[in-house]
């Protein structure tokens, strides 16, 4: 989502509130394992710091993913703070732009999106459970061991393995 920032680069110290709704597509987090239920809603405030903007605010979203253990639906929600810098192009001359650690404008327009994205995905944990005791699926029949056990029996493991039980998540 491109934001008009030629009034506020007229003068350092000029700021500018946006209040955006975007959808995951337009964020370019339309992509992962997790469904967006909610719009992502961009709160911000843009300020001139001679020449560079900072785009100081917060997104809220909310989404549904499968818990790693039992795959029941999981519903999380999303509210993170971001404070990041757009510089006019051309000024990360000798830096590529995606290891750079701010944002590129151009024709006097800045794309929020960017900072929207970069703050849902890293928020978004690599692993999503139901509840901290979740007790998985059996192993054998499949059956979700947070309704109750089952009448399987289980192989013992193998003794080679015995020292990573420790280690079991």
């Amino acid at each position: 989502m491109l934001i008009d920032v030629r009034d506020i680069l007229k003068f350092g110290g000029l700021t500018k509130r946006v209040e955006l709704s975007l959808s995951a597509e337009e964020c370019g987090i339309g992509d992962t394992d997790c469904v967006f239920k909610e719009p992502v809603q961009v709160s911000a405030e843009l300020t001139n710091i001679n020449g560079i903007i900072r785009a100081k605010g917060f997104v809220r979203t909310g989404y549904e993913t499968f818990c790693a253990r039992c795959l029941k639906p999981v519903y999380c929600s999303i509210e993170k703070p971001f404070d990041e810098e757009y510089v006019g192009a051309g000024s990360l001359r000798g830096t590529r732009s995606d290891e750079a650690e701010v944002y590129e404008y151009s024709d006097k327009e800045i794309d929020i999106s960017l900072a929207a994205r970069d703050a849902v995905l890293l928020e978004i944990p690599i692993r999503h459970l139901c509840g901290e005791d979740c007790k998985s699926l059996c192993p054998v029949c499949g059956k979700d061991l947070n309704e109750g056990d089952c009448d399987c029996e289980l192989r013992p493991a193998d003794a080679r393995f015995e020292v990573l039980k420790d280690y079991y998540l």
